[in-house]
């Protein structure tokens, strides 16, 4: 059963699904932090790589080309319908969509050599818990590569949007996490900044990437 905070994301993705590409501010994010990713980790032509909370594939989409095979997971369908399409005209084959929610079943079968995600972690309670069942989904010296805000004021997110379970993340703190959780190797870089107009006033917002290897 899915828990209020899940609905509320789940509601609110599947509503603005169809728009979601039309922000140039998410595109260089997502660019950005693609960038990163390829640069943190070794990325080849034959990993088998898992997207949690992929969106409508902005990163994704950009990473697949190099790798084997890219499964694209998240909690909406509304969102995997807009990849699902977006991948059919540019002729990704090599990439498969899948509606997974890891905070309640159980992880694919499968064993990945890369797992990552982009502004995520942020709408998941229990982050120490999804670490360790991404530590059980890779491949022995298989990479994580997270990307999420630094720790903010809460003003990056409008005060009506739902299913924010945490206001970004002490870079240590995760680090720790992720130490905890068996990774090693733990490194964190500033992937981008994101700028929004509050109150007059342009804020930055940090955007990090934090990899490691199982």
């Amino acid at each position: 059963m899915s828990t209020p905070l899940q609905e509320h994301n789940r509601a609110r993705f599947d509503s603005i699904a169809t728009g979601w590409d039309d922000s140039p501010t998410r595109r260089a994010l997502a660019a950005a932090v693609a960038d990163a990713i390829a640069d943190a980790a070794p990325v080849a032509p034959h990993w088998r790589a898992l997207e949690y909370g992929c969106g409508t594939g902005l990163v994704g989409a950009r990473l697949a080309p190099r790798l084997g095979h890219l499964l694209a997971t998240d909690l909406s369908p509304g969102m995997l319908r807009v990849l699902a399409e977006k991948a059919r005209t540019a002729g990704l084959a090599n990439l498969e969509t899948r509606v997974l929610d890891l905070t309640r079943e159980p992880p694919p079968a499968a064993r990945f050599e890369l797992i990552f995600s982009s502004m995520t972690l942020h709408h998941i309670p229990d982050v120490p818990a999804l670490l360790r069942v991404f530590h059980g989904m890779l491949q022995p010296d298989g990479w994580v590569a997270l990307a999420d805000l630094d720790a903010e004021d809460g003003s990056f997110h409008a005060p009506d949007v739902p299913g924010v379970a945490h206001h970004g993340f002490d870079r240590s703190e995760l680090a720790r996490w992720l130490t905890d959780a068996g990774f090693r190797d733990v490194a964190v870089r500033t992937a981008h900044t994101v700028e929004k107009i509050r109150d007059g006033h342009t804020a930055r917002y940090p955007v990090f990437l934090i990899s490691a290897r199982r």
